[in-house]
């Protein structure tokens, strides 16, 4: 193999220079959570994402992902709809000792729809094998053998000494004092179910680095595109380590834009000189890509932006509203609000055990 004598600050003969730069680390895919299943030793329980975290990794997406934060709460406005009514006797009011109604459990259940693809509620029986009390469980925190028959429920699946509840899967003429329905959607892999933007995964975790992109460019000011060069010499380690906190207490941060920097030399030889990087046109690139990003996002829903309150061109009618709402209706809104209210006539035993009330833009309706 060759060897090279001649880079500047490799020279064997000469003195090596050491060179220091600091970056952000770049992101690695593998930090995206996958949705593998595996058993896990010594139980029936199945696994769901490496170290049990694949719906952990989507909370953490609807929490960082304002577009999809955004279409989530909205859609899931939509699938309540004015008004929930339960037509079973003695849960018009309440359904549980924490005061919760229908309306309330509804919702819970359509946020964890729309988030993990699934919902879960828990069955309460009386001493008579009577349906007293309903609960919605965090699909978060739910897990399930393989055929869905016994159903595991653990505040945190990382934890060192998992503890978790175990409950049979909800039968009508079962006599269990606590049950569970559970629900994985038509979509599935085997034991988990696919939310409808499982496509658009990687532009969600596209958005949230955007965004941490430009949080990232905006703390550390100038300082991300600029190379200040002191030219009278190499200074110890120590030395440079306090020169480097000084410059970044004094000019990085949104707080610093525009200060002035101040430089003290022995003569023009040794001055202090400051090249600014070539941008790139990152702004220009960044929003291109966020705009792409959402689009994608929006296109795994099939919604129309205007149902949310974002339009690309100069606004919008009160009649393409409507017709957004109405094809956005029929295609993702009703068919989750009839799995819901098939859950609640497997729960009560009876059909049209509640009534959903269609939203309105109207709020006196």
């Amino acid at each position: 193999m060759e060897k090279i004598n001649n880079v500047k600050g490799l020279n064997e003969n000469g003195p090596k220079n050491k060179i220091k730069m600091s970056a952000l680390d770049p992101y690695i895919v593998s930090n995206i959570v996958e949705p593998t299943e595996s058993k896990k030793r010594g139980s029936d329980m199945i696994i769901w994402g490496d170290n049990n975290r694949y719906p952990i990794y989507l909370w953490d997406l609807y929490l960082n992902c304002a577009t999809l934060q955004s279409i989530i709460n909205g859609t899931a406005d939509f699938i309540v709809g004015d008004d929930v009514i339960c037509n079973k006797e003695g849960f018009n009011v309440v359904v549980n000792k924490k005061g919760e109604t229908i309306v309330d459990i509804f919702r819970k259940i359509a946020i964890d729809k729309m988030i993990f693809g699934g919902y879960a509620v828990q069955v309460i029986r009386n001493m008579v094998g009577e349906v007293s009390e309903i609960y919605h469980l965090d699909f978060m925190k739910v897990r399930s053998n393989e055929k869905n028959t016994v159903l595991y429920y653990a505040d945190d699946w990382e934890a060192w000494s998992v503890k978790a509840l175990t409950y049979p899967k909800y039968e009508i003429n079962d006599s269990a004092p606590a049950s569970v329905v559970y629900n994985k959607g038509y979509v599935t892999r085997s034991v988990y179910p696919i939310p409808v933007y499982g496509a658009a995964l990687l532009s969600c975790e596209t958005e949230k680095c955007i965004n941490q992109f430009h949080l990232n460019n905006l703390n550390n000011g100038f300082m991300s595109n600029v190379i200040i060069n002191f030219n009278n010499g190499t200074p110890t380690d120590e030395a440079q380590e306090e020169i480097e906190r000084n410059i970044n207490e004094k000019f990085s941060g949104y707080q610093n834009t525009g200060r002035i920097l101040i430089s003290y030399n022995d003569s023009d030889v040794n001055k202090t000189t400051v090249e600014r990087l070539d941008s790139d046109d990152f702004d220009e690139r960044y929003e291109s890509l966020a705009t792409r990003t959402r689009e994608q996002i929006f296109c795994a829903f099939r919604a129309n932006p205007v149902l949310f309150g974002i339009n690309y061109a100069s606004g919008f009618s009160k009649q393409e509203y409507q017709q957004a709402f109405d094809l956005y209706n029929r295609t993702m809104v009703q068919p989750i609000q009839k799995d819901i209210c098939k859950s609640f006539d497997t729960i009560f035993g009876m059909k049209n055990s509640v009534t959903v009330v269609p939203f309105s833009m109207n709020w006196n309706e």
